[in-house]
């Protein structure tokens, strides 16, 4: 059982009723990026190393498994895509229309995937329809690929630094977006990771954490991150109630001539498009680092952009909640 696809053939056609638990040996698999449909509505699906024991720490197994990315037969590039894309199953299928998906990933490296690590799509337009929102404007979402776990991964060589291609690329298009990319994906816990090199040769674009489109309720706590071209945190389009505490980054980030500037947190609206603020968001207690390019000073902590601690977006979004404002920030240090 060497493949990912194989293990979802395996998951579909088991009892129902169960928790799954795959387990890897320790080794190197080169495996294309995989896009995953199946759950089990009231139980949970994990991923770890055939040697681990949920709660217990690294110094528990023997290795890391790692999930290195398959290159095409004829061209010899790398495969485009996420190492793990998570979508809704199609009509008639459990979660076609979103719900707890329950996926847990123990322990395990993740590297030279182009778009990124993994990616929960919740979305109408998922499973690479591209985005659709499946409610109107500052409302949550109505589907949703909730209540997953992320611990103990790590995630490196990532974006289009280390899989050949550009952004903007006609003939070869690849371009990371983020080692961890949550789009109608609430509840989720990602926690006790490393984060390390996730670059593009634009210096833009990937995140370590990519909050986005109604993605709320999320954890990111005790996180180690490192080595990203691009803000470490990004949140966007009314992803609310998010927490970002006690991580510790080392130099991230570039120094840029344009807006929005380079920094750890950036919320970015971009309002023509519908989009509206978040939050009730909350970056606290972290250990900040400095810049990974252009100059030896420290990474500034965040910005909203537009402006504006309770702008509440395009024309149609709500206003925010009394009392609440987009971004809560304190006890950053450097």
């Amino acid at each position: 059982m060497k493949t990912l696809d194989r293990v979802e053939e395996l998951v579909a056609s088991g009892p129902s009723d169960q928790d799954v638990v795959v387990r890897i040996r320790a080794g190197t698999y080169v495996a294309a990026p995989t896009t995953w449909q199946t759950y089990r509505p009231g139980h949970t699906i994990s991923f770890m190393p055939d040697d681990y024991t949920v709660g217990g720490g690294l110094p528990s197994i023997a290795a890391r498994p790692v999930f290195q990315n398959a290159r095409a037969s004829g061209s010899n590039r790398f495969i485009a895509g996420y190492w793990f894309y998570a979508c809704p199953g199609a009509a008639g299928d459990a979660l076609a229309d979103g719900g707890t998906s329950g996926l847990r990933f123990y322990y395990l490296q993740v590297e030279y995937y182009s778009s990124g690590g993994i990616s929960l799509d919740g979305s109408s337009g998922s499973c690479g329809g591209g985005y659709s929102p499946s409610s109107g404007p500052g409302i949550p979402s109505a589907r949703g690929l909730d209540g997953n776990t992320v611990f103990g991964m790590k995630f490196t060589a990532l974006g289009n630094a280390y899989t050949g291609g550009g952004c903007a690329s006609p003939d070869w298009p690849r371009c990371g977006y983020g080692a961890v990319v949550l789009t109608e994906s609430s509840n989720n816990r990602i926690s006790n990771n490393h984060f390390v090199d996730l670059r593009n040769i634009e210096n833009s674009y990937i995140h370590a954490i990519y909050v986005t489109h109604k993605s709320s309720h999320n954890q990111f706590i005790g996180n180690n991150v490192t080595g990203v071209s691009s803000d470490p945190v990004k949140v966007r389009d009314a992803s609310n109630y998010n927490t970002f505490d006690s991580n510790v980054f080392g130099a991230n980030d570039f120094i840029r001539s344009t807006t929005p500037p380079a920094v750890h947190y950036l919320e970015e609206v971009n309002s023509s498009a519908g989009e509206c603020s978040s939050y009730h968001n909350r970056f606290t207690n972290n250990d900040l680092g400095a810049f990974l390019i252009g100059s030896s000073g420290n990474l500034p902590t965040w910005y909203l952009h537009p402006a504006g601690a309770t702008w509440p977006g395009g024309p149609d979004c709500p206003q925010l909640p009394i009392d609440e404002v987009r971004l809560t920030t304190a006890y950053n240090t450097y």
